[in-house]
């Protein structure tokens, strides 16, 4: 009987430490404004150097015009080298080879040209350039549509002796309804054109 006293007080005494304990101890927890029994909502935000970037679309990036070369100086035909594998296109790209002077090329105008027509595909090569031989420049009414769409667009904004690199999608060029009367392309071939303005009229 002696025995069993002795556990019960020992209980006590355990418990009564341990209610002590725990009084005298700091909370670890926040205090809240929320009513109780209602949970916190929780939020997790990703750092900012882990944000999803926005999507691209796919079409940009078909044919771009930087895997497009044009060899040969500013005094002589150029050649174009095109890429070797290049998905169509839907865009029609330019990138400016020489700036040129003088006022721009609008709407209307009448320009003398050199220029150097690609297949991209076929690699079959149409071509006006002045040389010894050849004095006379192509000329072109700007938006009559005596040559391919694309072709028009790249010329306006275009000045007297600047030079462009094209590169003209199947819809604005070989599958055109205008101005592809004397280029004898695929309809779904992409053209790349390097075009230069020799005089504005």
């Amino acid at each position: 009987m002696r025995i069993r006293a002795n556990n019960v007080v020992s209980g006590v005494c355990v418990a009564a430490v341990a209610a002590a304990l725990t009084a005298c101890s700091p909370s670890l927890e926040e205090p809240s404004d929320m009513p109780p029994g209602q949970e916190v909502p929780m939020s997790l935000s990703a750092p900012a150097s882990l944000t999803r970037a926005p999507e691209h679309d796919a079409a940009d990036d078909a044919c771009p015009i930087e895997d497009f070369t044009v060899e040969g100086g500013s005094d002589r035909k150029p050649s174009i080298v095109v890429p070797d594998h290049c998905e169509t296109p839907t865009k029609l790209q330019q990138t400016t080879l020489k700036p040129g002077s003088g006022p721009e090329v609008s709407k209307g105008d009448t320009v003398s040209v050199n220029y150097v027509l690609v297949g991209v595909t076929s690699g079959k090569e149409v071509t006006s350039w002045t040389s010894p031989t050849e004095t006379t420049p192509e000329q072109i009414t700007v938006g009559a549509g005596e040559v391919i769409p694309g072709w028009d667009k790249a010329l306006v904004g275009m000045k007297a002796e600047g030079r462009a690199l094209v590169v003209i999608p199947p819809k604005q060029g070989a599958a055109a309804t205008t101005g592809t009367q004397e280029l004898d392309y695929a309809q779904d071939e992409t053209l790349a054109l390097v075009i230069e303005v020799q005089a504005i009229s």
